[in-house]
């Protein structure tokens, strides 16, 4: 049976980059992000749920995030319907994952939200992806649409990050260069091959 290794940290930590290297050395990740994305797309599981309550979010060809992140902002919609509409689809895929990958030694769960959502009832060990705040803020003021305001909300959603590095099995701390990142993430894959030969 595979080890479940849940991967979290705070918006503009380095979350995503860690999740790549792990995939680099042959490690299966599922990613919570890129499943609502695909959740949202017309003609998948999400979209017509979510526009029946709330029908400004239409789109061509998905639900348009940035309209959710601005509406979320503004308290114009609820995000409580949302993630009542969307949770069960991604645990579904989710379960899906685990199936397919059953014969892996070592599965990787990359998710924002894990311990907000208590997602590391069902995993094995926790990966907590951590940077300065001065690094975090420049990053995230690196990205498209990202003003003071919405990063100050995002941040509001999140468990703080030394909550979250005092919780984690293994933390990561990608202030230090790639070959370094690089380090930490092969020594947490030759720890959990060794546990589960």
């Amino acid at each position: 049976m595979a080890i479940k290794i849940g991967i979290t940290g705070s918006i503009g930590m380095g979350k995503s980059t860690v999740s790549s290297i792990f995939r680099n050395n042959n490690i299966k990740v599922w990613d919570a992000d890129s499943e609502v994305h695909t959740l949202y797309k017309k003609g998948k599981e999400g979209y017509n749920p979510i526009i029946s309550i709330y029908p400004e979010l239409q789109d061509k060809v998905e639900i348009n995030r940035k309209k959710v992140s601005y509406l979320l902002r503004e308290k114009k919609i609820d995000l409580k319907l949302i993630e009542k509409i969307i949770h069960p689809l991604l645990i579904k895929s989710r379960e899906k994952f685990i199936k397919k990958n059953e014969r892996e030694k070592i599965l990787i769960f990359d998710i924002p939200l894990l311990y907000e959502t208590k997602a590391q009832i069902w995993l094995d060990y926790v990966i907590t992806v951590f940077c300065s705040e001065k690094n975090q803020i420049e990053r995230l003021k690196k990205r498209d649409d990202f003003d003071t305001r919405k990063i100050n909300y995002l941040l509001s959603k999140q468990i703080p990050v030394n909550k979250k590095n005092k919780k984690a099995d293994f933390v990561i701390d990608t202030d230090q260069n790639m070959k370094q990142v690089e380090k930490q993430v092969v020594n947490i894959i030759k720890t959990m091959r060794k546990s589960n030969d």
